[in-house]
């Protein structure tokens, strides 16, 4: 089954390329090339740019006990960047030469702008979220784990240019390699105490680790699948059903940055979504079986079926919360791919289970396939657990955020009521035969109570029904890397179900990442003199030849 390339992937491939190129450098006799020595400090330099921005993409950190001090992070990001230009004058010294280590310093700054990239695909151009992991990167426990990550990586960099220094060209005037020696050992000490103080803050009063979802973020899905054919690989539907859940999440997140015009769509996927929670259930009952081997697991996903059953209960209430409450918008529907998405990923896990033309008008009375004709091999079994965890982790994002919409077409008097209790002109028989009574009028906030509230509650049976997937998956061999994303992700956000509160968390978060840690000019920044000793003492029972001065 295909695996997304997630955050963590391309960390731990730059560490990898990174320690790689700092072997080769302790291990190499003699002294490099003129030639080489540019081109390995011009790789470098690109390294320590990257990492700079890394560091810097963050506003103040929040104070808890797993807090960093903000003067660890601006010598970071300050010494990275005295580090960056002294790089960058001694790749000015000769025409570059690659080499085996240039290469390897170059392919980790590739890595890390490519999780840049991943980082930056969650926000768009204003910083409004383009995924539901949008505020989750806006969280301080995001930001310490990020910033920890790139001490690593600085300390790691700082380290492979002291050696690049010590490994100079003969050909340079000796004095002219001493300095440039220390020019390149000074900041990547200062480095190194940074990193030490940003992973004793990390570890006291305990050992964290501050996101462990972190690691397997994926690229923010900005496209639907292709709608459904005839004839389609069962395969092919499944990995589908994923993504279009994924862009389900996605687009809801992103309605919640614009303006509303309609509300008509949101109790129609919540029909769809209710829908394919039943049919993922079914999946699950139908090919334990073959899902897990063992009949001892099966429990894991006996639980699973059962916790999706009572979330699409739960949607079910909450697509008639709608109707209870006699609210409405015009026009009725305006965003058609969001409700076709949805109604998808239903018909694909439908035809999964029943046959090739089932569509949601044929019910779920049908007879359903053999189990050996869904799951014939073990990737079949992964790929169907996938789905299906898609499924409520898409429905969880919907239910939080869809509060937050009705919110917004109540402030922007896009919704109406006709709920006669409520009607400032009266709801008698005799009011109505007045002049200027309307039946439609704009719905009041808290005619959206009930609907806020029977969202809450698909909520919290959504992020039931996922965990309880992803236990099954696990206990049938087949774990979910999203599955410790979304149990982070709803974890650190803690949504309360109150569209207020939640609203103004996430925009504070989102206003203090966008802040900025601003500090400059960037130069190299030492700590005080009794923190420098003590961190330079750490620093030299680490790296031995690291702790005496040139």
């Amino acid at each position: 089954m295909r695996r997304d390339v997630t955050w963590g992937d391309f960390t731990a491939m730059a560490a990898l390329r990174l320690e790689v190129a700092l072997a080769a450098v302790t291990d190499a006799e003699g002294r490099s090339t003129p030639g080489r020595h540019a081109s390995r400090s011009g790789a470098l330099a690109g390294t320590c740019r990257l990492l700079h921005q890394y560091a810097g993409r963050f506003g103040p950190l929040a104070h808890d006990p797993l807090g960093i001090d903000e003067d660890d992070v601006a010598r970071l990001r300050g010494n990275l960047d005295a580090l960056g230009r002294a790089l960058r004058d001694e790749a000015a010294y000769a025409s570059p030469e690659r080499d085996p280590v240039s290469r390897h310093i170059a392919d980790a700054t590739r890595f890390l702008a490519f999780g840049s990239d991943l980082l930056a695909s969650h926000h768009g151009p204003a910083g409004q979220p383009r995924s539901p992991y949008a505020a989750y990167l806006n969280s301080p426990t995001v930001a310490r784990h990020v910033i920890a990550e790139t001490a690593e990586l600085a300390s790691t960099a700082g380290r492979l240019a002291a050696r690049l220094g010590q490994s100079s060209p003969p050909s340079r005037d000796a004095s002219d390699s001493r300095f440039a020696a220390r020019r390149l050992a000074g900041p990547a000490v200062l480095i190194e105490q940074a990193a030490i103080g940003i992973h004793r803050g990390l570890n006291a009063p305990r050992p964290a680790n501050p996101a462990p979802g972190l690691t397997h973020l994926p690229v923010a899905v900005t496209a639907p699948p292709p709608p459904v054919r005839p004839g389609e690989p069962r395969h092919e539907a499944l990995l589908a059903v994923a993504t279009g859940a994924d862009w389900l999440a996605a687009h809801t997140a992103r309605k919640t940055a614009e303006r509303p015009s309609t509300i008509g769509e949101l109790p129609v996927i919540a029909d769809h979504t209710a829908a394919a929670h039943l049919l993922s259930a079914r999946l699950l009952e139908h090919t334990s079986s073959l899902l897990v081997p063992d009949p001892g697991t099966c429990d894991a996903l006996t639980s699973a079926a059962h916790t999706l059953r009572a979330a699409a209960q739960a949607w079910r209430r909450a697509a008639d919360s709608w109707k209870q409450a006699a609210l409405r918008s015009a026009p009725q529907i305006s965003d058609p791919h969001f409700v076709r998405e949805a109604e998808f990923a239903g018909v694909r896990l439908g035809r999964t289970l029943f046959s090739d033309g089932w569509t949601h008008r044929d019910g779920t009375r049908r007879t359903p396939r053999a189990p050996q004709d869904i799951v014939a091999t073990r990737t079949d079994s992964a790929a169907l657990l996938a789905a299906v965890h898609a499924v409520p982790a898409a429905g969880q994002v919907l239910a939080e955020h869809t509060p937050w919409i009705a919110a917004a077409a109540v402030e922007h008097g896009v919704l109406l009521s006709s709920d006669l209790a409520h009607n400032p002109r009266g709801g008698t028989p005799a009011d109505q035969f007045q002049d200027r009574w309307t039946r439609w009028y704009p719905a009041l906030p808290q005619q959206v109570v009930p609907v806020t509230a029977a969202y809450n509650a698909a909520r919290q049976a959504s992020g039931a029904a996922q965990s309880a997937v992803a236990r099954a998956a696990e206990a049938a061999g087949h774990p979910i890397g999203r599955a410790v994303l979304d149990a982070d992700r709803r974890r650190t956000l803690g949504f309360t179900g109150d569209p207020a509160h939640d609203a103004r968390r996430v925009n504070a978060a989102a206003a203090r990442t966008r802040s900025g840690t601003a500090r400059g000019p960037w130069e190299s920044v030492r700590p005080p003199g009794r923190r420098a000793a003590e961190l330079a003492r750490e620093v030299g029972a680490l790296h031995p030849h690291r702790g005496r001065g040139r």
